[in-house]
């Protein structure tokens, strides 16, 4: 592969390496200052900005303009440059449109009439606004949450990311040829953001009534955002429902579903099994990987809703991961009776080729089936497992863990790739877009199966349930908890939900928390389970976050290195106000 420097040399959309002189003809003068403030500007993509601009010249260079002056506005809003990569940058820019809404709340007497100026001003940044209720109740907390720096801050890094991420698509940068899944820009983003994340936990210290203290950092590497208790969590799962179709004598179907060609923004070019170029698809209409993931969400609705109408109930698990060029597509695993999976194909097929069924391909690859095997494996001698055929994706969407691509087929996009690697693409992908990677479909609710867990020693079905939890058999607590087809309503232990608690340490006083930061009313949280029509509380602990005593001496340490300075700066300023005592002896008596 030959080398390309970044600063002086792009490749065309044609593979060829050009030097970047070879815009220097296209255009005016004025085109060259132009352009070049441009790819400044969005300097992480300046080299597909000008592969654009280049592909665009050959119909003129007014075409050339306008396309690059169309996406520059994209990235840049209101002159917001949401490519900076300074990590202060876009919280500068939080804080001083914050300051611009408290500006204008200040300055009108009826609150609606300001929400509705403050929502122009959102608009023109495409920002969505807290929705204002038809009663205009909750205006005072909608007013608020556009004055607060934070609410700006994480809508302007939704905004980064979504924008982003689709001009890379947009010049054809995500791909099996260029970046696989994501752009380069959104797993650098990612990964400062878990950076970042990180140092937060590691600075944030919850001491609870009994003065137990933890790091947000310890507890969080104990829960299932630890992509190792993720991962076994989900194969635990998927094992404890492989046991039960076991003993119902079920049978396990593999299902793909995905998107007509539309969604798809590029397309693989295969040559004697291995993918030799990607090419834009001609059948693209501009959506986004959020889009397709909606359509694909509300065939999987309609699919469930037919599901419900019949009473076909299967258990199981949907995975959702992106094709080469970050399109989603679902991954099923699916147990259910033998007669219930003909009836299965059947539906999805349906749903599957009710869009766009005469397309070509459709019947092909828009929906497949692999019923599992039972029995022994021949080549292996070993039990045919729906557990095996599906740990590999649980595992190649989370970590990686002992996935090993090098001898994966060389047209398929991991082949000869690092699984973490792969995993972390993959976990970028997802958090971009906001894509839920795992849904189970049916049995126990695994909101009660962690919530259990808390709970000390009970008694009848809830230690029973209790117990299983504890010993991780997920078979048995779904058996316990009324089967894998019972309903959610119809389950024997059901989550609590009711306002949280916090506990006022001056005067020993419980305070229950009715109001967020905004004010407006606080969503309810989990607070235990409710068995027989019993409430038993599982988050019996008053919790409260603290800077850590590291960074509070870090802190206190920069104060007084700050006052020191500032003592300094004050002495030499106003030194001449000051005398030294040999200065006033050596001054005349007063006559």
């Amino acid at each position: 592969m030959l080398a390309i420097s970044a600063d002086k040399q792009f490749v065309g959309f044609d593979g060829v390496i050009h030097n970047n002189e070879v815009l220097n003809h296209i255009g005016t003068r004025d085109c060259y200052l132009f352009r070049e403030e441009i790819f400044s500007r969005n300097s992480s993509l300046s080299q597909p900005l000008r592969a654009e601009y280049l592909r665009m010249s050959k119909l003129s260079h007014i075409s050339a303009n306008s396309r690059l002056r169309e996406l520059d506005d994209y990235l840049n809003p209101l002159k917001l440059n949401l490519l900076n990569e300074n990590d202060s940058y876009l919280n500068d820019a939080a804080y001083s449109i914050s300051l611009i809404c408290t500006e204008i709340r200040q300055s009108y007497a009826d609150d609606v009439d300001c929400y509705n100026a403050i929502c122009k001003l959102a608009a023109a940044y495409a920002i969505a606004p807290p929705a204002l209720l038809p009663d205009h109740s909750n205006v005072v907390s909608c007013l608020n949450r556009l004055c607060c720096q934070k609410f700006w801050r994480k809508k302007l890094r939704k905004l980064r990311g979504d924008r982003a991420e689709f001009v890379a698509r947009e010049l054809r940068e995500v791909n099996a040829k260029k970046s696989l899944y994501c752009s380069d820009i959104s797993l650098n983003y990612r990964r400062c953001q878990k950076a970042n994340s990180r140092q937060f936990l590691e600075s944030r210290t919850a001491i609870n009534e009994l003065n137990q203290e933890f790091t947000l950092a310890q507890l969080a590497e104990l829960s299932p955002s630890n992509p190792l208790i993720r991962r076994i969590e989900l194969i635990n799962r998927l094992k404890g429902f492989e046991l039960l179709s076991k003993s119902f004598d079920h049978d396990a179907v593999f299902i793909t579903l995905t998107c007509p060609s539309r969604f798809h923004r590029m397309s693989k070019i295969v040559v004697n099994g291995r993918v030799v170029k990607c090419v834009p698809n001609k059948n693209y209409d501009g959506s986004d990987p959020k889009d397709a993931q909606k359509y694909l969400l509300k065939v999987w609705a309609k699919i469930m809703a037919k599901f419900g109408r019949i009473g076909v109930r299967p258990y199981g698990f949907r995975i959702a991961e992106p094709h080469h060029d970050g399109t989603p597509h679902h991954h099923f695993l699916l147990f259910a009776s033998s007669q219930n999976i003909k009836i299965i194909n059947d539906i999805f097929t349906a749903y599957a080729l009710s869009d766009s069924p005469d397309e070509k391909g459709a019947n092909e690859h828009r929906v497949k089936f692999e019923l599992i095997k039972k029995g022994i494996n021949p080549s292996t001698g070993r039990e045919y497992s729906a557990v095996g055929y599906l740990i590999k994706y649980i595992s190649k969407n989370v970590d990686g863990f002992r996935v090993d691509n090098s001898n994966a087929d060389k047209n398929l996009d991991w082949a000869d790739k690092s699984s973490s690697s792969i995993a972390e693409r993959i976990e970028a992908w997802a958090r971009t877009h906001r894509i839920r990677q795992f849904q189970q479909i049916g049995g126990g609710s695994v909101t009660v199966w962690r919530e259990v867990r808390r709970l000390s020693e009970q008694k009848g079905l809830l230690e029973e349930i209790r117990q299983a939890a504890q010993a991780n058999d997920w078979s048995a607590f779904v058996q316990l908890m009324g089967g894998p087809m019972c309903k959610r309503e119809q389950q024997r232990v059901r989550p609590l939900y009711a306002n949280s608690e916090k506990l006022d340490r001056v005067t020993g006083e419980i305070i229950p928390h009715l109001y967020t930061e905004y004010g407006d009313l606080a969503s309810e949280r989990i607070l235990g389970v409710i068995s027989a029509g019993l409430t038993v509380l599982s988050r019996v602990h008053f919790w409260e976050i603290r800077e850590s005593e590291t960074v509070l001496k870090a802190q206190q340490k920069i104060m007084i290195g700050i006052s020191e300075l500032l003592d300094a700066a004050y002495e030499q300023k106003y030194s001449h106000l000051y005398a030294s005592s040999s200065d006033l002896d050596q001054q005349p008596e007063a006559a």
